[in-house]
Parts: C-alpha cells; sequence; structure tokens
C-alpha cells in the first residue's frame, strides 16, 4: 500500500468518524434532517457526474484486419489467417466495427479453431 493510498484511508475513516459523532450531537431529528439534505446533493453530484462521463467518451477503436491477421474484439485460440491475395472490398465490412481483409479472420466475440486461407489473385 503506498503512502497515498493510506493517507486516503485515513482521511476516509476519520471524515465518517467525524461525521458520526457530529450527528451523535445534533439529535436524532435534527440529524434526520440534515441526512437528507445531504443525501439530496450527494445524488445529484453523481448524476452530474455519470452525464459528463457519459458525454465525454471516447469511440472504441475500431479492431482491422489485412492480409492474414486476425482481428477480434474477444478472446482468440486457435485461429489462422494466411492471404495470397485480393484487396479488401469496403462495401463487406461488418456493421460491428470490426474489418477483415484478404485471408482474414475478423470477431466480435471469442474466436476458437477457426482459420481462412485466401488463394492467389
Amino acid at each position: 500500500m503506498t503512502n497515498w493510498q493510506l493517507l486516503r484511508l485515513v482521511g476516509g475513516i476519520a471524515g465518517v468518524i467525524a461525521l458520526a459523532v457530529f450527528m451523535t450531537l445534533l439529535g436524532l431529528d435534527r440529524a434526520d434532517k440534515l441526512s437528507s439534505v445531504l443525501s439530496l446533493f450527494v445524488t445529484v453530484a453523481g448524476f452530474v457526474l455519470s452525464l459528463v462521463a457519459h458525454l465525454r467518451q471516447t469511440p472504441v477503436d475500431t479492431a482491422v484486419a489485412r492480409g492474414g491477421a486476425i482481428a477480434a474484439a474477444g478472446s482468440v485460440r486457435n485461429a489462422r489467417a494466411r492471404s495470397a491475395g485480393a484487396a479488401w472490398q469496403p462495401d463487406s465490412a461488418p456493421a460491428t466495427g470490426i474489418r477483415a481483409e484478404g485471408g482474414s479472420i475478423a470477431a466480435g466475440g471469442d474466436v476458437d479453431g477457426s482459420s481462412a486461407y485466401e488463394g492467389p489473385r
């Protein structure tokens, strides 16, 4: 555990203890009202942060396989590809964002025991 992690852990524990002591000193009724208001602000802050994170997402890079290569968005086991050949046709690209060219394998998930071969042009 690094010094910063330890410092954050100790700070978090101290903050929770301080809040518990403060709420105890306030009394049950006032502590209930204060915790409701604090809960509202934490909920709104969480919603705003999740909205900002959603809007700032960057698109996932497209996996591209060319000439005897394998592109996958998952696990690949026992896959083989070989190309001697023809150029990739843009109109045959799958809509998943994963493309394969001449003798290649492209998958949007796990690939087991697959092989591809494209003969001479």
